[in-house]
Order: structure tokens, then C-alpha cells, then sequence
């Protein structure tokens, strides 16, 4: 789904307090996609309808919900009444806009028949040039919510296969699809040879964690997906490289990464790490 303008990424943290006890289960980022998409779908009933109904990448992503620091991405759990459950949402440029309007008129969202009082938390506009400033040579990356790549068809089949290995590959490559597909290819007019200097000099030092299995709600189906932790070192002194390298990883901060982003599957946290630098090429 391409936009108008895409200058920015709006970032909005919201909570809800639901007036009385609720028990979610399973996979919650649905659920914050169904709350977020109403409380935009007061100011623009057709745009939520738009992103609701498209099968392409969505201009906005968000993260399961959390309780008490913890991501509901599986089993049962009890919330008491006014007891904060939070999640991220965010959105890019127009929409952005859109859904700040309808946060600011908006202080109450329905949750599974329960009336929740809908706080911001807090704000922030991420202007895309900013995503392009250098980063470290060594990092790490936190899975906090399951990961999984969808393989493109070779032969007709009808199911999706999924890939959960979350090499640096499979990231970068997901995440530069969603932005040509939804802002565009001006800084990245030569994408195919950064994948090239990212699969040669981009290295995986370390992966830990596991395959899991997941629910949406209301679904028998098993989900998989990858929980864990990686860390990564970059050996090259290509200044531009490095720097649409790291718009690429900020985008996928914000945005999640992987299939179906938009729901909160692909929720990463890019961290420090302590691990000792090979010496660069």
C-alpha cells in the first residue's frame, strides 16, 4: 500500500485500562492491529477499511501487547481492572497524521466487549533521514516477539513456507522489500548491491533461542516462529553501505520485520554488545 507523502515515521505508545477483568490469550498483536484500526476509523472510516482490507504491506505496524514489561505473544493471562496493558504502534507519514488526530479525540476503545480507557503514553516523529546516520560494527538484536521469513514460489503451491533462521540476509532483504513497496526506492536505487555488500561482509557472530509456536486468536493454527537473541558484525569501512544499512535496521526497530509485521510478529530491539571486533577488512 504506497502513500502520498512519506517523510516520517509516527511512533505512539499507547496503553488501556479495561474497566473490568479481562484474560487474553494467545498471540495479542491482533489485537492492538483491531483497537488502533477503530480508533483511526474515527476520523477516516475508509482509510481503516483500506488498511485493513490490503494484502500488500500495511503503513502501519504494531507490537503484541504488553503486560507488566512482559509480551503477550502466548499463553493465558489475567488483567485486572485498570490494570495497563501497552503496546507501540506505529505509522507512516499520512497516516501518521491521521492517527494523531484520532488519539487526540479518542479516550475509550472496546476489548473484547470491555470498555478500556486508552492513554498515550508518548510520541515521537522519526524524520527517514534521520535513519541513515551510522551505527556500531557490533550489535545485537533481541526477538521479542516471534520471527519468520515467507519463501517466494518456485512451484505452484497453495500454503506459505516460512524460513525462521533470522541470519542477517533474511532481515535486511525483508525489510528493504516493505520500503521500496511502501516509501519508495530513492535511497536505494542500487539495492541489489547492497545485498551483495550486506551477504559478504555482514557476519553473524552468535544465535541463540528457538522455534516457537504461536495462536492468533480465535485459530487452531499453529504460528512458528523465531524467539531469541543474535548478534552481528559489520567488516567494511563503506561509509554509505553502513549508513543504508543501518536506515534498513531503524526501520525494522520501528516497524517489525519478517511476515506479517504488521500484527506485531518481527518485534525487535537492537542492542549493545560486548563481544570483541575482528579487525576490518
Amino acid at each position: 500500500m504506497r502513500l502520498g507523502f512519506v517523510g516520517v515515521v509516527f511512533v505512539f505508545r499507547i496503553a488501556l485500562r479495561p474497566s473490568s477483568a479481562l484474560v487474553l490469550t494467545n498471540f495479542t498483536g491482533s489485537i492492538a492491529m483491531s483497537v488502533t484500526l477503530n480508533i483511526l476509523g474515527t476520523v477516516d472510516a475508509e482509510l481503516a477499511r483500506r488498511i485493513h482490507d490490503s494484502r500488500g504491506p500495511k503503513p502501519m505496524s504494531v507490537t503484541p501487547l504488553t503486560l507488566r514489561g512482559k509480551v503477550l505473544w502466548r499463553g493465558r493471562h489475567i488483567i485486572a481492572p485498570g490494570e495497563a496493558v501497552q503496546f507501540r504502534v506505529s505509522a507512516l507519514g499520512d497516516v501518521g497524521v491521521k492517527l494523531l488526530d484520532a488519539l487526540d479525540r479518542t479516550n475509550e476503545a472496546r476489548l473484547f466487549g470491555v470498555n478500556a480507557r486508552v492513554e498515550v503514553l508518548g510520541a515521537e516523529v522519526v524524520r527517514l533521514g534521520e535513519l541513515f546516520s551510522p551505527g556500531p560494527s557490533s550489535f545485537g538484536v533481541e526477538f521479542l516477539s516471534p520471527i519468520r521469513f515467507a519463501r517466494r514460489r518456485t512451484m505452484r503451491r497453495r500454503r506459505v513456507k516460512y524460513e525462521f533462521c533470522p541470519n542477517i540476509e533474511n532481515i535486511i532483504k525483508s525489510t528493504l522489500n516493505y520500503w521500496l513497496r511502501t516509501i519508495g526506492d530513492g535511497e536505494f536505487r542500487d539495492w541489489p548491491r547492497l545485498l551483495r555488500w550486506v551477504y559478504n561482509y555482514v557476519y553473524t557472530r552468535d544465535i541463540y533461542g528457538r522455534v516457537v509456536s504461536t495462536k492468533l486468536p480465535n485459530s487452531d493454527q499453529p504460528q512458528l516462529g523465531f524467539i531469541g537473541r543474535a548478534e552481528y558484525e559489520i567488516r567494511s569501512k563503506r561509509e554509505g553501505r553502513i549508513r543504508q544499512f543501518w536506515a534498513l535496521m531503524r526501520l525494522a526497530e520501528l516497524m517489525n520485520t519478517g511476515t506479517t509485521r504488521s500484527i506485531g510478529f518481527g518485534h525487535i530491539k537492537i542492542t549493545s554488545t560486548k563481544t570483541k571486533q575482528a579487525p576490518r577488512q
